[in-house]
């Protein structure tokens, strides 16, 4: 198998082709978590969230023609491609005659109307990046600085920080900016890695 670049521009290339299960596995281990909280925050029911994920997953490797990251953030089209699979499915569940759906004409225009749901999938794509950074984060850092750092989130003090976890305040400061700065390396990593 040749030598990819480690892209996610290359990855998406690569899961067009249905054979590559490698890239497919990839694709969905870098995004899936993202789509998956998304569409379920977009109201769709835990029982079509995988396969609506899938849509999505497709969606995004049948229209990568049309993906232009001179035009766009890939965050950017990411959202929509998750906005527009949603809007389809819902439509396609409130035609059905046995449908249940209790989505409102409203909510799924709302749905149409991109800014909004825009604007919330960008502040949604920060605090997932956030997040995954901080998994990495405690992979490397163990116990103390860890926990010293997420004191600090909850703005407590050096000083009471020191005594709850019987650090020095010194000790803090310094463990504090050590995964401050991993952090902001972290996220900027997977900045780069998840959007092309």
């Amino acid at each position: 198998m040749p030598d990819y670049p480690n892209t996610s521009y290359t990855l998406i290339h690569r899961a067009c082709d249905t054979r590559d299960d490698e890239a497919w596995n990839r694709l969905f281990a870098n995004y899936g978590r993202f789509i998956r909280y998304i569409l379920r925050e977009l109201n769709v029911p835990d029982n079509d969230l995988a396969d609506v994920t899938q849509q999505v997953l497709i969606g995004l490797t049948g229209s990568l023609q049309s993906y232009d990251r001179s035009k766009s953030s890939f965050r950017h089209w990411l959202g929509s491609v998750i906005r527009n699979t949603a809007f389809s499915y819902f439509r396609k569940l409130k035609s059905r005659p046995t449908s249940d759906c209790t989505l409102d004409d409203d909510s799924i225009k709302g749905l149409a109307h991109p800014a909004e749901v825009e604007h919330w999938i960008e502040e949604e794509w920060a605090t997932y990046i956030a997040n995954q950074a901080m998994d990495r984060l405690r992979q490397v850092f163990k116990g103390q600085a860890i926990e010293a750092f997420e004191m600090g989130l909850d703005d407590r003090s050096a000083a009471e920080i020191a005594e709850a976890t019987g650090l020095t305040v010194a000790s803090v400061y310094t463990l504090r900016k050590r995964v401050k700065q991993r952090l902001l390396l972290e996220v900027r990593s997977l900045t780069e890695e998840l959007e092309p």
